[in-house]
């Protein structure tokens, strides 16, 4: 029994030591509310650059492994392809585009952040009438080395509905009669 007695007092002594280890480690800086806010500064800057209609300015709120998901698009997974998708997008003619931060939260850890909001985008059509899309956007954030905030992933889609596929034309009725008649009076 006391080698029973002696393990059980080892193991509440070393079980006592890394709790008052664990508990005297100082516990990170919640710094939330700072990083929310830098974040949201972030996507704002990222809304008045996207004025400038050029890509590079655009593309340069991505951090390298981002991944762009454009409505009815494919997904860009390379700085090749989210440049394409971007130049593609600020090459319709008349286009204004712009962002509005509904709320951006970071998190505790301090690496992460969200954000989401909603768009307003005008460019002209084939005929050159002006046309609207209104949509909403969410983005997800991730902090550089160098403490700035660069984009993860960014998706957006449009609140307007897509219009109906038009219907199949049907043959006419009296057409597909008279086929049959011909056909039988053989």
């Amino acid at each position: 029994m006391p080698r029973f007695r002696t393990l059980s007092l080892i193991s509440a002594a070393i079980f006592a030591a890394l709790f008052l280890n664990a508990c005297s480690k100082p516990q990170p800086t919640d710094n939330r509310a700072a990083d929310s806010a830098a974040v949201q500064k972030a996507d704002e800057d990222w809304s008045a650059a996207a004025q400038a209609k050029q890509a590079d300015a655009w593309v340069a709120f991505y951090a390298d492994d981002a991944v762009v998901l454009p409505p009815n698009d494919k997904m860009a997974t390379n700085k090749d392809a989210i440049r394409k998708t971007i130049t593609d997008l600020l090459a319709l003619p008349g286009l204004s585009v712009s962002w509005q931060t509904t709320k951006a939260e970071a998190a505790r850890s301090g690496d992460l952040a969200y954000t989401y909001g909603t768009y307003e985008l005008t460019s002209d059509d084939a005929s050159g009438k002006p046309t609207s899309d209104h949509g909403k956007y969410s983005e997800v954030w991730n902090k550089q080395a160098d403490g700035s905030w660069k984009c993860i992933v960014d998706m957006w889609s449009s609140d307007l509905r897509v219009a109906p596929a038009p219907a199949p034309k049907r043959k006419h009725h009296a057409e597909k009669s008279s086929r049959k008649r011909r056909h039988h009076a053989r």
